[in-house]
């Protein structure tokens, strides 16, 4: 981000005949580091939350311009207290991938003494066109520490910006954006402007579910989001060469037996919903997997074993209601039958508003821990990816 210069302004005083001028001087622009920063920006990065960052003191790298990166911010990023939400980097040209993110925080044109080395979400490091980081907010205490008005702010809008530089596997940044932030109020308004109805080509998208590590809030039990594949290191199935003939069979002598490695991977890419204020939904499930076939494949050989890459679309239809409690709940189908889901957006809406619906609901395997499901509204007519500006 550019630092504004700071100029002495010269008046040009005319007394009588004689003209006297000041001379325009222009100081170095000001180094928030060695000045000790913007203390709101200080404060705001220290109740931040990237999964898994590192502080680092000083200045954060500068990215190179041109870059043909995209990102899944159209204009303003928004938080939710204590709530990880993905922010997405797109690199089609899978020389340019994103390993993790260079982030610091600026309140106008300072900046915050240290900024955050966050990497990419493990589980979503082996996708080759998306990479993610998570990022929440702890609003306890925020706005006491940044003070009372006027020292502080009035209301619990707290303007400030974030520039997230994307860096390779070697930690050369490969981009720079900055964006705004727009931390989300609690709201579970169901009949309001931002409610749960969906309006014309307006879908609720499941973007990520997890189960957080009680002892740990940055880290997970489970996590799931519709860039994640699983299974991607394959698995081993076992077959026969005997003579140089390969055979997929269990009448097999030990000394030919032989194993061979399936790359198999499955994944979620799409569920969404429409929600009607006549009490019923529409949506589509999406389910890709990559399935073994051991028969095609040559055990005699060196090769990986033949998958087949299978598609499952699913369309959904039926009822929604809302307790008194907050529960939202949905009943219904899915034609064709059956087929493997990512999520339902039922249990108890925590959080609602334009551009979130946020639910829990227990751990179906037992415990106390809560399974968070993160939904964005998405209007069918915008793009997914923005470019980096």
């Amino acid at each position: 981000m550019n630092h504004q210069c700071l100029a002495t302004i010269c008046f040009l005083v005319l007394l009588g005949s004689c003209m006297s001028a000041c001379e325009k001087t222009d100081p170095a622009p000001e180094d928030p580091i060695q000045n000790g920063g913007s203390a709101n920006a200080e404060i705001i990065a220290s109740h931040l939350i990237f999964s898994n960052a590192t502080k680092i003191t000083g200045t954060v790298p500068k990215g190179p311009a041109g870059s043909s990166l995209k990102i899944s911010i159209e204009d303003t990023l928004f938080l939710v207290d204590k709530y990880r939400v993905p922010v997405k980097f797109l690199h089609e040209d899978t020389t340019k991938n994103v390993a993790g993110v260079y982030a610091r925080i600026y309140v106008g044109s300072l900046g915050s003494t240290f900024y955050y080395d966050v990497p990419e979400v493990p589980d979503i490091a082996t996708n080759d066109t998306v990479s993610v980081v998570l990022i929440s907010i702890d609003r306890d205490g925020l706005l006491d520490d940044l003070g009372v008005p006027p020292a502080g702010p009035s209301s619990t809008d707290i303007p400030f910006e974030i520039t997230f530089v994307p860096y390779d596997e070697t930690g050369n940044p490969t981009g720079e954006v900055t964006v705004p932030v727009h931390i989300s109020k609690s709201d579970t308004d169901l009949s309001g402007e931002c409610g749960l109805v969906n309006g014309t080509g307006e879908y609720w998208v499941w973007s990520a579910s997890y189960i957080s590590d009680p002892n740990d809030p940055n880290k997970d039990f489970f996590f799931n989001s519709r860039d994640k594949l699983w299974g991607l290191t394959g698995q081993l199935i076992q077959g026969c060469c005997t003579n140089g003939i390969s055979a997929y069979t269990a009448n097999c002598l030990d000394e030919n037996k032989k194993k061979l490695r399936f790359r198999t991977f499955f994944n979620w890419p799409t569920e969404l919903y429409q929600f009607r204020d006549d009490g019923t939904y529409s949506g589509i499930s999406e389910f890709i997997s990559a399935d073994p076939d051991p028969p095609s494949s040559d055990f005699c050989g060196v090769r990986d074993g033949v998958v087949h890459e299978d598609f499952d679309r699913r369309f959904l239809e039926g009822t929604w209601q809302v307790t008194a409690a907050a529960d939202l709940q949905t009943l219904g189908t899915s034609t064709p039958s059956g087929g493997s889901r990512a999520a339902r957006p039922d249990g108890k809406i925590t959080l609602l508003d334009c551009d979130y619906l946020i639910t829990e609901q227990l751990n179906a395997e037992g415990g106390n821990q809560a399974l968070v499901q993160l939904y964005i509204r998405w209007d069918s007519q915008e793009p997914n990816w923005f470019p980096l500006e």
